[in-house]
């Protein structure tokens, strides 16, 4: 690390010493939530060894009981899902088990109807609310967490769900709270945190393209001071994908991967709670195809590695005060191959390397006063990017763009107040965030001298949630948020010889963030006793001072001074038809969606165009049974059309995506009260389809699982 860096966060951390506020409330959450559902499923399926006991065994149906779900994604404190204003929307464990897929992309896309964008070769990325998906970078739209710290990951393909406890997506803007990136919406990553007794898990499967997978977790109480969480995993993919319809064989598509998380922690005083956490993610030998017009030419290779380690500290200052710091350090390197230079194949050589490192402190204070909340904190973060890049022969050269780094430091204020017996309740809050961003000294790069800027930016929220007896519930919110400009588009510079002529391509100084304004409005309806829930939300987005690019002569810089409209509709409803009919089984029928209005974005020339890679709509429905011995879901996904630009073809064209439905199946045995077996078919019809032209998505595949749980 940079000497600078140490520096500046010895001076964050010298201000935060004289403020004796601050805490974050989430050290403590999911406590205890874990226990009680897993004794559930063990008395559940006790007596299925012989059909008179199975009889005899009354499973109650298994209702989402949303009134009862806690949440803390929305105001970085624990509230009720139904008492608050924003649109939140949960992907439990149950969720998780039953959907086909491993990665956090995959279970977002099938579970909450954002905009995706998966290449194989593990590379993967979102956008919420009409926001074009992004997959590389540290500057995105959209803003993902791991148990409300920053995850620390570029690429979305590398964060898998083998220990999470659920998934929170929060949707529309959140700078108010998380600062830059959170203009779409927040994504954050639950993990498992068991504090009671000892339990665990081990798992073992294999599958389509000569695939095997093994899992293994654990945690609980080892005294009464002292509790853990560990998990391990492997996943390999032998053979290469084979698309859907024809069969055909997609070269170069194999992979492997490792992961693993530590979590050690204990109560150390009255109160008084500390957690250190570690992860790790490992990808090997991925291989990486080009584009199908190439056919197995400009393909290649990488290895991913991502890890990470936080520690959080945290407990009461009286009987109405929490406070309390999380400290983190994330890594991510990649290191990739290629068998291609410009337009010729050449033989595998390493052509680029990057590593990016994300130091924070996070500390929060949130005070009760009678049914109101005012939660209070300071966040610091520091990011580098460095980059790597080879010759054909092996030697370095200079990267395309240069290393850079961003400190951020912010203040905010949140307060949820709450009237007429938690009917109403009224959000409102704001953040104040000042940055530094800069280009660093670069390795074989020459023509520039290395830069920083400054900028601040104010970004303030409000709501309100009205809930009534009959289940009827009224929200609406209204919110800005910003995305800062990169480092090089501030103070960049580079040169390139083109036909004996230097191109310049220069940061500007003066750009201003790109900023959006935010206004959504809904209503939900919830009767447990019918198994009913259901919610419509309609939301509108303006987006101010986009950055472009502007050429004059061999000149080319950035500016401000675009803006988009995005408006749209989300939608869900389930039914559980067990409730009403006083079955002794749940069997759910499902639908979510997200149907975009309008997604348009302003050109240099003042006329406006479709954004990129954002369905006209994403569908989400399905069916789910369980009876406490055999549970299943079938799920359809169908993605509308959506516009892109053909990058293999002359003149670049603008094209038009087909809309697809995808059908995936899991069906699970639970048996003799710890065992389960799970059938898994993912693409069920074989759908030829694809979520990026030239990147097909494998066709027709089966997975077999066996589990043991304790």
């Amino acid at each position: 690390m940079r000497p600078k860096k140490w520096m500046k966060m010895d001076h964050l951390l010298f201000a935060l010493a004289l403020t004796p506020l601050l805490a974050h409330p989430a050290l403590a959450e999911d406590a205890t939530k874990k226990q009680a559902a897993t004794g559930q499923e063990e008395q559940v399926a006790e007596n299925a060894a012989n059909d008179a006991k199975k009889k005899e065994k009354k499973v109650e149906p298994q209702i989402k009981q949303t009134a009862e779900d806690m949440v803390v994604t929305a105001t970085r404190s624990e509230e009720n899902i139904r008492e608050i204003p924003a649109k939140i929307e949960v992907i439990d464990s149950h969720d998780i088990e039953m959907t086909a897929g491993t990665t956090l992309t995959e279970q977002l896309k099938k579970s909450s109807s954002v905009s995706v964008i998966e290449y194989p070769g593990a590379l993967a990325g979102i956008g919420i609310r009409g926001f074009r998906p992004e997959y590389s970078g540290i500057t995105k739209h959209s803003l993902i967490l791991l148990d409300g710290r920053p995850i620390g990951a570029t690429n979305l393909a590398t964060v898998l769900t083998d220990n999470v406890e659920r998934i929170e997506v929060l949707k529309g803007p959140a700078s108010s709270l998380y600062g830059a990136e959170a203009m779409g919406g927040v994504v954050n990553v639950i993990t498992k945190k068991n504090t009671k007794e000892l339990t665990g898990e081990v798992e073992a499967g294999f599958g389509s393209y000569a695939t095997n997978f093994q899992k293994a977790s654990g945690g609980g109480a080892v005294t009464d001071r002292l509790d853990f969480n560990v998990a391990a995993g492997r996943y390999e993919q032998a053979d290469n994908l084979k698309v859907g319809d024809n069969g055909d064989e997609r070269a170069n598509t194999g992979y492997g991967t490792r992961n693993g998380s530590v979590r050690l922690g204990g109560n150390f005083a009255d109160d008084w709670r500390a957690d250190l956490s570690t992860n790790i993610y490992q990808g090997r030998d991925i291989e990486t195809p080009g584009d199908v017009a190439y056919g197995t030419v400009r393909s290649g290779s990488k290895d991913i590695d991502n890890q990470g380690i936080d520690l959080r500290v945290g407990g009461g200052l009286g009987a109405n005060n929490e406070v309390g710091a999380t400290v983190y350090h994330t890594e991510e390197e990649a290191e990739n191959s290629s068998d291609y230079s410009g337009s010729k194949s050449v033989p595998t050589y390493r052509n680029y390397d990057s590593d990016t490192t994300w130091d924070g402190v996070q500390l929060q204070d949130t005070y009760s006063w009678g049914a109101h909340k005012f939660i209070a904190g300071l966040d610091y973060q520091y990011i580098e990017k460095i980059s790597r890049s080879y010759t054909t022969s092996g030697a370095r050269k200079a990267p395309s763009s240069p290393d850079e780094g961003r400190t951020n430091m912010a203040g905010y204020l949140e307060s949820v107040w709450k009237f007429y017996s938690d009917h109403l309740t009224l959000t409102g809050g704001g953040r104040y965030d000042e940055f530094e961003v800069e280009t660093l000294e670069t390795p074989y790069m020459t023509g520039f001298d290395p830069n920083a800027e400054n900028f601040s930016t104010f970004s303030p929220r409000v709501g309100a949630n009205w809930l009534c007896d009959s289940g009827v519930r009224l929200h609406t919110t209204l919110g800005q948020a910003f995305v800062p400009p990169s480092a090089f588009e501030l103070a960049g510079y580079s040169e390139t010889e083109v036909g004996g002529v230097t191109m310049i391509t220069q940061g500007n100084a003066n750009l201003d963030p790109e900023t959006s304004t935010t206004w959504d409005a809904g209503a939900g309806y919830e009767l447990s006793r019918l198994g009913l829930a259901m919610d419509l939300t309609y939301f509108q987005t303006t987006v101010d001072d986009r950055i472009s690019t502007v050429q004059t002569g061999n000149l080319k810089t950035y500016v401000n001074g675009l803006g988009a409209d995005i408006q749209g509709i989300e939608t869900s409803i389930s039914f559980d038809f067990g409730v009403p009919l006083h079955w002794d089984r749940s069997v759910k029928a499902y639908f979510n969606s997200t149907t975009i209005l309008t997604a348009e974005e302003e050109l240099s020339a003042g006329v406006m165009r479709d954004i990129y890679n954002v369905a006209d709509y994403t569908y989400n429905y399905g069916l789910e049974y369980d009876d406490g011995v055999w549970d299943g879901k079938l799920h359809f996904r169908t993605v509308g059309p959506m516009r892109d630009t053909d990058w293999v073809t002359a003149g670049y064209p603008e094209i038009e995506y087909p809309s697809f439905t995808v059908t995936d199946l899991v069906v699970g045995y639970n048996f003799l009260q710890h065992h389960r077996v799970a059938f898994t078919v993912d693409n069920l019809f074989d759908e030829d389809y694809y979520e990026k032209k030239g990147y097909p998505k494998p066709g027709q595949s089966f997975f077999v699982s066996y589990s043991y749980k304790f």
